[in-house]
């Protein structure tokens, strides 16, 4: 697995990560895995070479992370571990999410105890919080920083703007800076091709793609009459949200590309994702062994099925 420099942070990340929103906990209905599939999964995501591993607090509510570091353990400092903070860890109490000094500082504790570590090698927020300065926030990210409880800081969802915003507010202050973004990126979502990629580019911020399957609808596997099971068999309930009548194009372009690359359409449409030089991984997630295997066999694509690929899903 070819490792990648990770912003200016002087850690490299695998192209390939594993994501564990589902661990132990069916997370936007995408279908909760249990701790012996869950253990099987990162099993192989190691021996594969993958050494990023992403959760968030609210996964689950802080099963997510329970379950990861349980799973982890002695291999832990074999591993590159990644969290979150934003959302209410108790529905219906603001007191519990955000980016407030005082919840930042009890988040990263409450996720280091569950996570079963001293550290975390990637923080970040899980997007802007509109009710706390921003300063606030970032000051309160540098401060567990210094305490030695995060080595890089980074962002998720965040939009060019504010990525910006951020990286001057931090050069100002002499704070640590974010070294990623963490985002939504696939063929069927390409809209951080604007200012976000371009502010990145400037910053050298890497990029870390969530969902770069569309959420499953790049396996091809949901283009029928009839929809099989799985988290986009109701389109309208689907995480994350696409147009996918507009898409049906594309898949039917993916799969010609996947025939000739002779990969999977999932492994096809992750290749194009960690062939773009500005992604740093690609976060994927798996309900079987089957899936991940397939999810791993990605590779970046010749630069033929890439222009196939970017044109198809320039719409």
């Amino acid at each position: 697995m070819e490792l990648r420099p990770l912003g200016r942070s002087g850690l490299k990340v695998s192209a390939l990560a594993l994501g564990t929103m589902n661990f132990g906990y069916d997370w936007h209905g995408i279908g909760a895995i249990d701790e012996k599939t869950a253990r099987c999964l990162v099993d192989l995501a190691l021996e594969r070479g993958v050494n990023l591993f992403d959760t968030a607090d609210i996964y689950g509510y802080g099963v997510s992370e329970k379950l990861l570091g349980k799973i982890l353990k002695k291999r832990r400092a074999k591993v590159l571990l990644a969290t979150k903070v934003l959302g209410q860890m108790r529905p219906g109490e603001p007191s519990s999410g955000g980016l407030s000094r005082k919840h930042v500082a009890e988040a990263i504790d409450e996720s280091l105890a569950r996570l079963g570590t001293d550290y975390v090698d990637l923080y970040m927020p899980h997007g802007w919080d509109f009710q706390v300065p921003i300063d606030e926030s970032l000051e309160a990210f540098e401060r567990a920083v210094k305490a030695g409880k995060v080595r890089a800081l980074g962002c998720s969802n965040f939009s060019g703007s504010q990525l910006q915003d951020a990286l001057g507010r931090c050069a100002v202050k002499g704070w640590a800076r974010p070294e990623f973004d963490q985002v939504q990126y696939s063929l069927a979502a390409r809209w951080i091709e604007g200012d976000l990629v371009d502010a990145c580019r400037a910053s050298g911020v890497g990029v870390l793609a969530w969902s770069p399957l569309g959420g499953g609808f790049l396996s091809a596997k949901y283009g029928g009459a009839k929809r099989p099971e799985g988290r986009r068999k109701d389109p309208s309930k689907a995480f994350p949200s696409l147009p996918e009548e507009r898409l049906a194009g594309l898949v039917g372009v993916l799969k010609k590309v996947a025939g000739l690359e002779g990969l999977s359409p999932a492994a096809t449409a992750l290749g194009w994702a960690i062939s773009k030089p500005f992604v740093a991984s690609a976060v994927v997630g798996a309900r079987t062994l089957a899936q991940l295997e397939d999810d791993l066999s990605a590779r970046p694509l010749s630069a033929r099925s890439l222009a196939f690929l970017d044109r198809a899903s320039s719409i």
